[in-house]
């Protein structure tokens, strides 16, 4: 990574005892000062009369050496983020890569600790010609001028299972085809059907490749936790805003999810 990482970052704990409120809330800037360079611009105290809280908000100024510590941070603390500098971050693969793989375990061992996923949108009825899909639907010039406009070519490895080979892949399809997602090709293989997989039509893997953005990206190994992902595009540039994105993507996912597990009921995807 070339230049290093640096974001505006606010903090807030609430709580109905201020005393317990404000202790959770020095402990929590006390642990970001120790893993971080981070300096307290601010700090306000609030009360809520009709809610009956007390809210404690800290204004950071926090440092990052690399894009897999802003990852990690973006996380763990589920922070509101505005990004300072660089003005363009530039990656190469591996440490995009690095970070997308921390993204992916975290959520897959968050999703496994609370028994919580995001319900990823699906629709039964709609054409797709999946053999296009297996034979690819562009040439390598197609490519290049999508990467021209700023899309990362990327390859992932998704499992699945359903009624059939085509329901799955259709699924996959439409859940995975949005803006600034481009689908290139799919390949699927058929697994041993063992256990809950047993009486399924169809359980395997299906992988596909695609071009898309540095955010959409993240949000697909969140929230479709591949099995495999890796970036074909030699060169990764984020830009400010996109940097930012991320973050305030990932703490929005987190934030989320932990109301459900509170709250006890399923996630429903963006």
């Amino acid at each position: 990574m070339k230049g290093m990482i640096e974001i505006i970052s606010y903090q807030e704990v609430k709580g109905k005892n201020k005393e317990l409120a404000k202790k959770e809330f020095d402990n929590l800037l006390e642990k970001i000062k120790k893993e971080y360079r981070c300096e307290v611009l601010s700090v306000d105290e609030d009360w809520e009369e009709r809610e009956g809280f007390y809210t404690f908000i800290a204004e950071l100024k926090v440092q990052f050496d690399t894009f897999l510590d802003y990852i990690k941070f973006s996380v763990n603390y589920a922070a509101d983020v505005d990004v300072v500098e660089p003005p363009k971050l530039v990656l190469d693969p591996k440490e995009f890569g690095e970070a997308l793989a921390y993204i992916i375990d975290f959520f897959k061992r968050f999703y496994k600790k609370y028994n919580v996923a995001f319900n990823v949108q699906t629709q039964d009825k709609i054409e797709i010609d999946i053999e296009e899909y297996k034979k690819g639907i562009y040439d390598e010039e197609d490519i290049d001028d999508f990467e021209e406009q700023g899309l990362i070519r990327v390859k992932a490895v998704f499992e699945g299972f359903g009624v059939s080979e085509e329901e799955v892949v259709k699924r996959m399809l439409f859940s995975l085809n949005k803006d600034n997602i481009v689908i290139n090709k799919i390949i699927t293989k058929e697994l041993e059907k063992e256990g809950p997989y047993k009486d399924v039509g169809f359980y395997g893997v299906i992988g596909v490749e695609m071009l898309c953005r540095p955010v959409d990206i993240v949000e697909i190994s969140y929230k479709f936790v591949p099995v495999v992902i890796s970036i074909e595009s030699k060169r990764i540039e984020i830009s400010c805003l996109e940097l930012q994105d991320i973050g305030n993507e990932l703490g929005g996912a987190i934030f989320e999810l932990s109301h459900v597990v509170m709250m006890e009921r399923p996630v429903q995807s963006k």
